[in-house]
């Protein structure tokens, strides 16, 4: 029950910040609440929020996934690839591009899990493999310089439509997903065995759950989400180019941090990391409309995203302390009446 209540507790305190920022965002600017900018900011928290969803995943087990907006590359240009050099027909396009985003999954979970290597390490390699990939598979033109087509197909554009409210698609299948994800982590038991190996990983095999087959479902689902971000991705531009999604994985693991997931496992859940994926986009979207410059919104972004990394890691100090505190007392209490 203690570990719910700092749960809660850390959610809280995310969603009270979130709240703040938003007030003086409204107070500072004129268009902040205006409906077209907060569809806006949706549609873009989206493509974060997907990819955070896979890379909180990952963090509960106890470690990390920095291929993330990689492997979103990766799937767009598969995707591209095979539009512009075949004549497959879209369904199959899309099955392959999926594939290629569960084989990454695949992949980081067999470097990770069989091979033992670090997941810091594991995917920050699997994610230059995956880059790699990206650049082998680019359009190119009759000079053989890669080139950024644009993709005429109406289904195609159609994922990056809205609905009459003005509400996009993508952001109405983030949400879906992370319904969907909360109650697999909270209500199966292969959630319970995600948190139970990022709280105690020798516990956890001591109890018959396997490391292996944990760290494979992460991973999986990452690679799907990746997946899923990469179509909304060409739905909205159109096109794809060898940096797409670069700038995305350190967006979603520091929305994933300063949602309450834990870099030790264990802790974190997707409503958490929704609150730090708004928290996120309102605070690029707020400085955006101060009229800076790239330099001075990046700087700001960055130490106030800083500030929050630091809190958490105050924060996850504190409640360590706390529940050993209560755990020395409660074995004081117990010897007091024996």
């Amino acid at each position: 029950m203690k570990q719910i209540r700092q749960e809660t507790l850390r959610r809280i305190i995310s969603l009270v910040l979130l709240i703040v920022l938003i007030i003086v965002f409204t107070m500072t600017t004129d268009t902040f609440l205006s409906w077209d900018n907060i569809t806006s900011m949706l549609r873009e928290a989206a493509f974060v929020g997907l990819i955070s969803i896979g890379i909180t995943t990952c963090i509960i087990t106890g470690g990390n996934n920095l291929s993330g907006g990689l492997t979103v590359g990766m799937c767009c240009m598969v995707f591209a690839h095979l539009y512009h050099y075949s004549s497959m027909s879209l369904i199959a396009i899309v099955l392959i591009s999926l594939l290629a985003g569960l084989a990454a999954g695949v992949f980081n979970g067999f470097v990770v899990a069989i091979l033992q290597i670090s997941d810091f390490v594991a995917t920050l390699s699997t994610g230059m493999v995956f880059q790699g990939i990206t650049y082998m598979l680019a359009v190119r033109d009759q000079y053989g310089s890669i080139t950024s087509e644009m993709i005429k197909n109406a289904t195609v554009s159609s994922w990056g439509g809205r609905l009459p409210n003005g509400i996009y698609y993508v952001t109405i299948v983030w949400l879906i997903l992370t319904v969907i994800m909360q109650v697999f982590l909270k209500k199966t038991k292969m959630g319970t065995y995600i948190y139970a190996m990022g709280s105690n990983r020798k516990s956890a095999e001591y109890s018959g759950i396997s490391f292996v087959k944990v760290k494979m479902v992460a991973f999986i689902i990452a690679g799907f989400m990746s997946f899923v971000a990469a179509m909304f991705t060409l739905g909205r531009n159109g096109t794809c180019d060898v940096n797409t999604g670069t700038q995305l994985n350190l967006q979603a693991i520091s929305a994933s941090v300063i949602g309450g997931a834990a870099f030790s496992g264990g802790r974190g859940d997707m409503i958490g990391t929704l609150i730090g994926v708004l928290f996120m986009q309102v605070l690029r979207n707020g400085v955006l409309k101060f009229n800076m410059t790239t330099a001075q919104q990046s700087i700001i972004s960055g130490i106030i995203i800083v500030l929050m990394l630091v809190f958490d890691a105050y924060y996850n100090e504190f409640m360590q302390k706390r529940t050993t505190r209560a755990a020395a007392l409660a074995r004081e209490k117990e010897s007091a009446g024996k």
